[in-house]
């Protein structure tokens, strides 16, 4: 039986951006400080993040959620 030529096939691209930033990452992204972030967390105010770990005591915000908050607070110029 013939070997039949092998074209290699290129891999699909991988993205290598985050899905979620912790605290620290996820405040400097949209400009403000870690303790604003967790101000907000006791207000209810702020970005949406989810909780993970037993005790849901690691935070995580996910990208596509600080994206929202920063296009809900644009102000249109007068």
């Amino acid at each position: 039986m013939p070997i039949s030529a092998h074209t290699p096939t290129t891999p699909a691209p991988v993205s290598l951006s985050p899905i979620g930033l912790q605290t620290d990452a996820a405040a400097a992204y949209i400009g403000v400080t870690r303790k604003t972030l967790a101000n907000w967390r006791v207000l209810g105010e702020g970005p949406r993040y989810v909780r993970l770990g037993k005790t849901g005591s690691r935070l995580i915000y996910r990208v596509v959620d600080l994206e929202s908050f920063l296009s809900e607070h644009v102000v249109d110029a007068a």
